[in-house]
């Protein structure tokens, strides 16, 4: 007996080491990338039924662009920061503009908050509580509500006629979207920085709790990955008319503990760094807070936008544009099919990814390469996820979500 006491301990030691070793690994898989070198040119590669332009070096697809983190919440309602601890954070992280979407009030915005600070655009939205779920409204420029439990049409409409937008809040998350039915609702959080983690299994929570002191941008990124049933509802909605997608945060830096106390975890900058929503805009930003609240929420709302797992790599370069005849067009654009339409994804990083190209919702195509040339096959919504490819010992090759595009629907 005690000699298979000691066999025991023997293996749980062994199998305990094993475990740390590949989390380790695993954790290192996930190290955020170097920015790609703008002079190092694009590797242009094809699947099957792709094709290539010998020579060429794509950049990105025409406009200006910028990245923003959008939906944070401060102690306006029930972040655990103040609009200038928010600022500051996003001075620190990089982004270009912030969205603040605090609960049911837009007492940010009457107190002056939304407008330039030092070159950090921050604009006050709102997250409205409704019978469905949670509903962002941005740029309607007031506090909107729901007036009665049969108030939700009206609620989305008014936003609408407003001049703002309103996307569906963690629509499969803690709380999620339950009415589908709102043909003008404009959009939905594809991914959602507090909702991502909420699925992962049991393991791989103690595995990210671990590693969080040592590896933090290592486990922040290991646990995000590819929202399918997000996915599957933005597509569902898609096949009827237009809806953008956007990547949020939901960040709070709170974590409540007993009574008035809370942790302040995770920190502003650390989730302004995790997810950002890059937009491409048909014109440069003026310098004006209020003429540039309405560039950028006009292109997110005809869906001139990407999603970026921002803690594997910036991706300022990735474009996906369709031409059909003498147009040119990119993301949240329409179009009538013609023959001869060529699809083009181009994704610059330091290491390798995989591209995988959607016709409604199913996969049509996919190589390994940072740019895809392919031939329209037909009438459909089409979109593009970008996959980096990382190597571990143990588990060998894996695909990490990086960028997902907005669609274009050819008809």
């Amino acid at each position: 007996m005690p000699r298979l006491r000691k066999s025991l301990k023997i293996l749980v030691a062994a199998g305990f080491l094993l475990w740390i070793a590949d989390g380790y690994l695993l954790m290192r898989s996930e190290s955020p990338r170097p920015a790609p070198d703008p002079a190092a040119g694009t590797a242009t590669t094809t699947g099957p039924g792709a094709t290539t332009e010998p020579g060429t070096t794509t950049g990105p697809g025409g406009g200006a662009r910028y990245s923003g983190a959008i939906h944070m919440h401060s102690t306006y309602s029930d972040g655990g920061g103040s609009v200038e601890d928010i600022v500051r954070a996003g001075q620190n992280a990089g982004p270009d503009f912030l969205v603040l979407t605090d609960h049911d009030t837009m007492q940010p915005l009457i107190d002056g908050h939304q407008g330039y600070h030092d070159g950090l655009l921050l604009l006050v939205g709102e997250e409205v509580n409704t019978s469905a779920g949670h509903l962002l409204s941005l740029g309607v420029g007031r506090d909107v509500s729901q007036d009665g439990p049969l108030g939700l049409p009206a609620l989305v409409e008014e936003i609408s006629e407003s001049g703002g937008v309103s996307i569906a809040a963690h629509p499969t998350g803690r709380r999620p979207w339950t009415d589908w039915t709102l043909e003008e609702m404009d959009g939905l959080e594809v991914l959602n920085g507090n909702s991502e983690w909420r699925d992962d299994g049991v393991l791989e929570l103690v595995r990210a709790l671990v590693f969080l002191p040592f590896m933090p941008d290592e486990v922040f990124n290991s646990l995000v990955d590819r929202p399918d049933e997000a996915i599957r509802l933005w597509m569902h909605r898609a096949q009827r008319q237009p809806v953008t997608v956007i990547g949020s945060l939901d960040a709070h830096e709170r974590i409540k503990l007993w009574g008035e106390r809370h942790l302040s975890f995770p920190t502003y900058e650390r989730m302004f760094g995790l997810i950002r929503t890059y937009v491409i805009t048909g014109t440069e930003l003026t310098g004006d807070a209020e003429v540039d609240e309405e560039i950028l929420l006009n292109a997110i709302h005809r869906g001139s936008c990407y999603v970026v797992l921002e803690g594997y790599e910036p991706a300022p370069g990735f474009s996906f544009e369709l031409t059909m005849g003498p147009e040119t067009l990119s993301m949240g654009s329409s179009v009538e099919y013609q023959n001869g339409g060529r699809l083009h994804v181009t994704a610059p990083s330091s290491g390798p990814v995989r591209i995988r190209l959607y016709r409604d919702e199913v996969p049509l195509i996919e190589t390994e390469g940072h740019e895809l040339f392919v031939e329209v096959p037909g009438p459909g919504v089409y979109h593009t996820e970008v996959y980096q490819l990382r190597r571990t010992l143990l588990r060998g090759e894996r695909q990490r979500l990086w960028i997902i595009s907005n669609a274009i629907r050819v008809e």
